[in-house]
């Protein structure tokens, strides 16, 4: 799937028209649907506003893949599984531990520096 297609499917989730998501990042209805098609390739600022628009990680737009996707990888590893059988970590704390993580990516901007960890 190329990124016009999940802008699509973005979209359309969020239930907006093609001219919606136009006016919000300010493009031409006519580029957004190249982009849509995929006949016209994205700038890097362009990328971002489409992310900040549609709510999504600048890596989902790009590659399909999410924040939460890793997470419930690492959740599903064989490695991660043992641990927990062990004792070494519930299921119930890696829960904790990836809705903490999904938190604290909330709102954050690509470029922004990592949130300092409480001690």
């Amino acid at each position: 799937m190329h990124i016009g297609e999940r802008i699509v499917l973005l979209r359309e989730k969020k239930g907006w028209k093609q001219k919606d998501l136009a006016d919000k990042v300010d493009l031409n209805v006519s580029v957004m649907n190249r982009i849509e098609k995929g006949t016209r390739a994205l700038i890097d600022t362009e990328i971002i506003k489409i992310a900040d628009a549609l709510d999504v990680s600048t890596d989902h737009l790009l590659k399909g893949e999410s924040f939460r996707s890793k997470a419930e990888e690492i959740f599903n590893d064989t490695d991660t599984q043992i641990a927990a059988r062990n004792g070494e970590i519930s299921r119930e704390d890696a829960l904790k531990a990836i809705e903490w993580l999904l938190e604290e990516e909330k709102g954050r901007k690509p470029g922004d520096k990592q949130p300092r960890r409480k001690k």
